[in-house]
């Protein structure tokens, strides 16, 4: 989750949770953690802003996988510019294979619409569903409820 004050990732352990103080700006931050966090590990609401509006989405940075399309993408203009459209098209199969093996490799994350705070390493809650943008224009930025 983010601090208030700084902006600046902070990393809490649920158990130790009420209230943290950011390790960068030294401000307390107000946590609410219900039973479902503690029991079943399970995100019902965010703990940083008290909204229920959350999604999944896989824990992977974007900027990594954006670099293996480009990558992927150059080294077929390469082999397509050499006249070698076998090997510019094996380079593209070969990119779509790390991609698709990334992508069942990697496991989820919950993220809060309204703060953006990311809960790693809980159980999916199958009342999520997967980032929508309508649901982003009507829940994002809302102030915290607490």
């Amino acid at each position: 989750m983010q601090c208030r004050g700084c902006e600046r990732e902070v990393n809490f352990v649920p158990a130790e949770a009420g209230r943290v103080v950011c390790p960068h700006c030294k401000k307390p931050i107000l946590l609410r953690v219900d039973r479902s966090l503690l029991e079943n590990h399970t995100v019902q609401n965010c703990v940083a802003c008290g909204h229920d509006s959350l999604y999944i989405q896989k824990d992977f940075n974007r900027t990594l996988g954006v670099a293996i399309v480009v990558a992927g993408s150059l080294i077929s203009v390469y082999f397509l510019a050499r006249s070698e459209p076998l090997y510019a098209m094996l380079a593209l199969g070969v990119t779509a294979t790390v991609d698709y093996l990334l992508y069942r490799l990697v496991g989820d994350v919950t993220v809060c619409y309204a703060c953006h705070t990311i809960y790693r390493g809980f159980v999916r809650n199958p009342a999520h569903s997967t980032f929508d943008l309508k649901d982003l224009e009507k829940y994002g930025g809302r102030e915290p409820r607490f």
